[in-house]
């Protein structure tokens, strides 16, 4: 198949093509494709190995991929990409090494890789990275130690990665952070000493992380955070004394922190 020659092509679709069991070599002729969306192809078992060779590529949506366990390798050669979404790869255990060399990227999903156990320490070079959104990646452990090297990241998004245990210390690093969720994050039991430090952050939510027992206290200089999400943290026992530095906070919600005893007087203080 000549598909190649639509060489004006820059928006291809094909999702839900269930019976579609490969792609053509010639798709990688496509040299001004700028938008491909592949959902849906419940038996395509693999995708090109020169894939990388869609140079003009800027977003790529791969969604629901019950067969496929790894990307090719020459996807980081895709220097333009600047939105990857990843959801429903099943299969998936790992990212390629050199993922890192995806220097365009602004953001990046990866949504239900129930296998993906842990990303690639290359990631940090994805110095434009802007919306990092982690969805129930369920053995997902942590992040790399280096992580705060995104400086270009603005939100960070962790849904129900149910085997997440910490943070690392570097992530403090990441001074353009505005919004960050935590939720469902049942395996997270506490917070790096120096989380104060996120000076640009506007929202917290750490939704029904039910093993965290305590915030460290310098929770309290985040002076720009509006909107602070407690719900269902079900072994938080009490709020720093000087939560109420906490002078732009708009909404606090502590549904159902069932050990909870008593709030600082601090709290008054919150106008």
């Amino acid at each position: 198949m000549e598909f190649g020659k639509l060489q004006s092509l820059v928006e291809l679709d094909l999702s839900e093509c269930s019976e579609l069991g490969c792609l053509p070599d010639s798709i990688m002729d496509l040299s001004q494709l700028k938008t491909f969306q592949l959902h849906y192809c419940h038996k395509l078992k693999n995708l090109p190995m020169e894939f990388g060779k869609l140079q003009s590529l800027v977003e790529l949506h791969l969604s629901d991929y019950f067969e496929l366990g790894s990307l090719p390798d020459s996807i980081m050669d895709l220097s333009q990409l600047k939105t990857f979404r990843l959801h429903s790869w099943p299969k998936l255990k790992n990212l390629p090494v050199e993922f890192g060399k995806l220097q365009s990227l602004v953001e990046l999903h990866l949504f239900e890789c129930s296998e993906l156990k842990c990303l690639p320490d290359s990631i940090v070079d994805l110095s434009q990275l802007k919306t990092f959104r982690l969805r129930k990646c369920h053995k997902l452990e942590n992040l790399p130690m280096e992580f705060g090297k995104l400086q270009s990241l603005v939100e960070l998004d962790l849904f129900e990665c149910s085997e997440f245990r910490c943070l690392p210390d570097s992530i403090v690093d990441l001074s353009q952070l505005k919004t960050f969720r935590l939720r469902k994050c049942h395996k997270l039991e506490n917070l790096p000493m120096e989380f104060g430090k996120l000076q640009s952050l506007v929202e917290l939510d750490l939704f029904e992380c039910s093993e965290l027992r305590c915030l460290p206290d310098s929770i309290v200089d985040l002076s720009q955070l509006k909107t602070f999400g407690l719900q269902k943290c079900h072994k938080l026992e009490n709020l720093p004394m000087e939560f109420g530095k906490l002078q732009s906070l708009v909404k606090l919600d502590l549904f159902d922190c069932s050990k909870l005893r008593c709030l600082p007087y601090s709290i008054v203080d919150l106008s």
